[in-house]
């Protein structure tokens, strides 16, 4: 089983890498940043993640459950020896004192998905017995017999249990069982490189928002300077110089936050990745290498919709469980039949003796011919010795309350299961129209938050311009650097926001996997 753990993961990373998807190696070296590509997150998860090792197991358990249902099916052999000897005191000159049976039987039995069954039995015995001595007079002793018998049977249902449909119905529900098992890894699979995706855009988001506000505070720092030589020259009031200060110091303390978001988020991501614990990867900070993009397209909603219905894990799982529960109705209908059975067997029968008459002294004699062990299994072939047998066997159970239960049971489940796949389908429909909305709201912020950025530098340039002629405070410049800094926060944060949502939506639509080229084997 570990073996098949490595190959699988092995044939996932291969798959994403072949497909186009990862690029160079992560950079994975004791010394320096960790330089990573959203390709290489997605093909680390892939190899690494926990919820995948432990998802890859299930298949497997689906896989031999539909081999324990087809095994009902399956033939059987057996053998059986008996030795038997018994002694007794002779009632009469005529009767044995001791007799032995020596038999060996071979039986091969083939169940049908027709719903009965056929046996083949072969059995040889050897039979012996000895006479007790009278006087001078002596019974001759019988010599050995030998007896072979080959017996064909055959068992059907005539009503209850026949045909294909019923007797097989474990092993459709078993291959449905499978189907689910197989599309539930795949949607772990899908969920996995979401939040992986998600993951490295946080990242990604935290580290441009510890970017702004470095930049915040070197224009912080750069205006305290200003300010500095303008009350030297006494130009402006020393008040100006302690608004200044404290408007360093808590900038200070936004960046020391911001450091903080950072590594928290390079924490998630590390854990999605499974960085084992003695790693040098848990020091090292984390670089990003790939850029959000942002290029708006219309999106059809109905037709993610469509696809979603269509691809999605709940459906699919819905679908395959209404039509176990169907299969199971169907079998617990059939079950309400009267039980018929047709039971036939033919006997063939060889031994290795035989009664010939013969004339002596004119009188007619039948003399007894003895043969060997062969002699009993040739004379199956002349079918000399045959036995056969059919019989019907009804029965009809009275009442039969156990059988109508499972029925309703069986025909309540089945309305359950087509009410959890519309409710299934009613929650995607929901999902895709949401993700929808998130894309079209998040490329509608990124537009809105970049024309707010540039009135925003427009703002500060011009309350800059108005403080260096002394029509303006150091309040209101500083007012308007942090207006900026919330600008070029609020432009990243859509622009993260859109790139979610893009993954979000293929997540919805279940096809994040064929998106990003990659390819379950």
């Amino acid at each position: 089983m570990k073996r098949w753990h490595r190959t699988m993961a092995a044939a996932l990373a291969a798959a994403w890498t072949l497909a186009g998807g990862a690029g160079a190696q992560a950079e994975v070296g004791t010394e320096g940043p960790w330089r990573l590509s959203l390709a290489d997150a997605v093909q680390m998860a892939l190899e690494n993640n926990l919820d995948l090792a432990v998802g890859r197991i299930e298949p497997e358990r689906a896989r031999e459950s539909v081999v324990i249902a087809q095994s009902a099916f399956d033939p059987s052999f057996s053998a059986g020896v008996t030795w038997n000897e018994q002694q007794q005191e002779p009632r009469s000159s005529v009767s044995p004192e001791s007799q032995t049976v020596k038999a060996v039987t071979l039986t091969y039995t083939d169940p049908l998905s027709t719903g009965g069954q056929w046996s083949a039995q072969l059995s040889h015995g050897e039979f012996s017995q000895t006479f007790p001595v009278i006087g001078n007079v002596q019974i001759p002793a019988v010599p050995s017999s030998f007896s072979t018998s080959l017996t064909l049977s055959m068992q059907h249902s005539l009503l209850r249990n026949l045909g294909l449909s019923v007797n097989k119905t474990s092993i459709e529900q078993a291959r449905n069982s499978l189907k689910i098992s197989e599309e539930q890894f795949r949607d772990l699979v899908i969920r996995t490189v979401q939040q992986v995706e998600n993951a490295y855009w946080d990242l990604v988001g935290t580290r441009k928002q510890l970017e702004v506000a470095q930049s915040s505070l070197d224009l912080a720092k750069d205006f305290l300077e200003q300010t500095k030589i303008r009350v030297e020259v006494g130009t402006l009031p020393p008040i100006d110089i302690t608004q200044a200060k404290a408007e360093v110091a808590s900038r200070v303390q936004d960046v020391i936050a911001a450091e903080n978001r950072v590594r928290d988020a390079e924490d998630v991501l590390r854990a999605l990745l499974r960085v084992p614990e003695d790693s040098e990867n848990w020091q090292r900070e984390i670089l990003p290498t790939d850029e959000p993009g942002f290029s708006p397209a219309p999106v059809d909603a109905e037709a993610a919709i469509r696809t979603a219905l269509d691809r999605r894990f709940e459906v699919i799982q819905a679908r395959l469980a209404l039509r176990n529960e169907e299969l199971g109705e169907r079998f617990y209908r059939n079950q309400l039949k009267p039980d018929l059975r047709i039971n036939g067997d033919y006997t063939v029968t060889g031994n290795n003796f035989e009664f010939v008459p013969r004339i002596i002294d004119g009188n007619v004699v039948v003399v007894t011919e003895v043969g060997g062990r062969s002699d009993s299994f040739s004379e199956l072939q002349d079918f000399d010795n045959t036995n056969w047998t059919v019989s019907l066997n009804f029965v009809l159970p009275v009442g039969n309350r156990r059988a109508r239960a499972d029925h309703a049971r069986a025909r309540m489940a089945v309305e359950q299961a087509r009410l959890r796949l519309e409710a299934a389908r009613q929650q995607i429909r929901v999902e895709v129209r949401q993700a929808v909305r998130s894309v079209e709201t998040a490329a509608r912020q990124v537009q809105a938050a970049r024309a707010n950025l540039e009135l925003q530098r427009e703002k500060l340039e011009a309350e800059q311009k108005r403080y260096e002629n002394g029509l303006s405070t150091a309040y209101q410049v500083l007012q308007f650097q942090n207006d900026l800094r919330v600008a070029e926060s609020q432009e990243i944060a859509a622009i993260i926001d859109y790139n979610k949502a893009l993954t979000d939506l293929e997540r919805a639509q279940a096809t994040l996997l064929e998106a990003r080229g990659i390819e379950l084997p």
